[in-house]
């Protein structure tokens, strides 16, 4: 009986010799790939087509304006005061917010101060409803919170990134509130005030306690220009008046224990040309503006008041947004953004003009490739290009023009017009796209090269 073999050796036969071509044809493709984008590097420069932003920007100097009630202490004189509470934090009229002791320990007193921010979260967290809720506001607290002691910590700014623990701390035992996880918080307070117990004996005796005078935001310090920049000052203030109040010698210090601001709303006003005030327009504006001591924090304030002086205007703003660990120290210099334009940043020197279409030549795959753009705005020997969304790809084609397959997603086979009609069209040149990998220096260069002449 005939033996018949299990395997197919003809088919195994042309199944290897195929996957062998298939193995050398792709590494040839690689190899050619490989050296002709060597060719493009060594020839000629290179940048990536990146989306940007270029941003207009006034900057002067800022007054700020709250409503401030300082906090007087009978007993300032007779020891040291230490604080219980982060600038920022918010108080309930009577609330403890620092403490006065006969001895003298910065290092137990900022001990102290961080046991007391903690009591005083758990007693918040005890008010919260341990049923299981919507975690997603708590969540994007926690989220923001560790984005600010990250970006803290790349600053070199520890004191803030410190303070961000506590707020931290706060949230994620808010969170599991919410979701069940704990509902008693008494035996972490006993502990904590255990701990304060056996601190307070290094700075003698507890002289005074310092209460909040009202519901507010509390802040360790006083500058006593407490009542002289006072927000109810800022309804009939004008350039004038301004320079009245910086003037204004400031008031003592001494027996205070920090400040109250009664009020979320406060104000900054900034002098500036006439010119400079045209920028900003009129009461209502919307803008992002930061202040130098909180480069970090840019906050959006509101046009409130805006009044003009021969060639000096007074610009005046209004925020409501009080963030702990926030600087408010009085004078400081502010930047107001005016104006923002997003779109790529290509340099003058790649800018060519092919046929009456102002574009940029692109090493695209292998070859050279050309894509047009919109010039929107210039500034140090770089363009910023409008960025054409693919909404705009329909109407971006010109009268004549057509795009190819590529750019409108129909099959080249559907749709297809007579030749007659191809011939009066004229080839569709597409936008410049993010990360398009742009020829900023070269002489000769054509659409379709593959290789490049030498840069002179």
């Amino acid at each position: 009986m005939k033996k018949t073999s299990f395997f197919d050796k003809k088919y195994l036969k042309r199944t290897a010799f195929w996957a062998v071509v298939s193995i050398l044809s792709i590494g040839l493709v690689a190899y050619l790939s490989y050296h002709i984008a060597a060719g493009f590097e060594k020839d000629v420069s290179t940048m990536f087509a990146r989306r940007t932003t270029l941003r207009s920007t006034v900057t002067c100097d800022g007054y700020i304006f709250r409503q401030e009630t300082p906090i007087a202490v009978s007993s300032y004189n007779s020891g040291s005061l230490y604080s219980a509470l982060e600038d920022g934090e918010k108080v309930r009229s009577s609330d403890k917010v620092a403490e006065i002791y006969s001895g003298y320990s910065p290092d137990i007193g900022n001990q102290l101060a961080a046991i007391d921010r903690q009591i005083s979260m758990l007693e918040n967290c005890r008010t919260l409803s341990v049923a299981i809720g919507d975690t997603g506001t708590v969540d994007e607290g926690i989220f923001d919170t560790v984005v600010e002691m990250r970006r803290a910590a790349e600053t070199g700014n520890l004191a803030r990134e410190s303070s961000y623990h506590s707020d931290l701390f706060l949230k994620m035992k808010k969170r599991s509130v919410l979701i069940g996880e704990i509902s008693d918080f008494s035996a972490r307070i006993a502990e904590l005030e255990a701990q304060k117990e056996s601190l307070r004996s290094g700075l003698g005796t507890l002289v005074e306690t310092v209460v909040s005078p009202a519901s507010g935001y509390y802040y360790s310090e006083c500058d006593g220009y407490e009542a002289i920049f006072s927000s109810s000052k800022v309804d009939s203030l004008s350039l004038t008046a301004l320079n009245e109040l910086i003037s204004t010698e400031p008031a003592p210090v001494e027996g205070t224990a920090g400040k109250i601001v009664t009020n979320h709303k406060w104000h900054l006003a900034c002098p500036m040309t006439k010119e400079d005030a045209s920028k900003i327009g009129g009461v209502g504006g919307e803008f992002r503006v930061t202040l130098q001591n909180n480069s970090e924090t840019p906050l959006d304030m509101t046009v409130y008041s805006v009044s003009t002086v021969g060639d000096g205007a007074l610009v005046v703003f209004e925020c409501e947004a009080v963030k702990e660990g926030f600087d408010f120290t009085r004078s400081q210099s502010v930047t107001v953004i005016t104006a923002e334009t997003t779109g790529f940043k290509v340099p003058v020197s790649a800018v060519r003009i092919v046929d009456g279409v102002e574009g940029v030549y692109i090493i695209d795959e292998i070859k050279v490739g050309f894509r047009r753009i919109d010039v929107i705005d210039e500034s140090g020997g770089f363009y910023l290009c409008r960025e054409v969304t693919a909404e705009d790809e329909a109407a971006a084609a010109e009268p004549g023009e057509t795009a190819g397959p590529e750019e409108t997603g129909v099959p080249a086979e559907t749709g297809a017009a007579p030749e007659t009609e191809k011939a009066e069209e004229t080839k569709y040149i597409p936008w410049l796209r993010q990360n398009d990998l742009m020829i900023t220096g070269g002489t000769g260069l054509s659409e379709g090269m593959t290789h490049l002449p030498p840069r002179k």
